[in-house]
């Protein structure tokens, strides 16, 4: 009798899809334990990284306010720097007219009391050469 190759029995189609089933629930069953051991990895780093959100978003915030106050601080700080210089130019103006007055003083002093001894010297002679006496 003689055999062809091209057809397939039904127990071999029978054999063939109960293989194929086996290899697929073998495959279906490695898969659902690797998924359930990342379940057991990947959840717990899903509520780590939900925290992680959060606590950036507060730093987020946090950082804004500082650099906002250390803003306004650096404004008062020139603002005093500022008033600090006026306030030292107007000292130096002041010590500078006080310097003059006494320079002038002591000018004056220097005339009056040097015009004193000079007259008292030389008084007589220097009539004699300006009023010719």
């Amino acid at each position: 009798m003689e055999r062809r190759e091209d057809f397939v029995t039904h127990k071999e189609l029978y054999e063939h899809t109960d293989r194929i089933k086996r290899e697929l629930q073998r495959d279906i069953s490695v898969v659902s334990q690797n998924v359930s051991n990342l379940e057991k990895v990947v959840l717990p780093m899903v509520v780590s990284l939900e925290a992680i959100k959060e606590n950036t978003g507060e730093m987020t915030s946090t950082m804004k306010e500082f650099v906002k106050e250390q803003k306004e601080h650096r404004e008062k700080l020139h603002t005093h720097d500022i008033s600090i210089n006026e306030l030292q130019r107007d000292d130096d103006v002041k010590l500078e007219k006080e310097k003059g007055k006494w320079n002038l003083m002591g000018i004056i002093t220097t005339a009056v009391v040097g015009g004193g001894w000079i007259m008292d010297k030389f008084g007589s002679a220097l009539s004699a050469i300006f009023f010719k006496k």
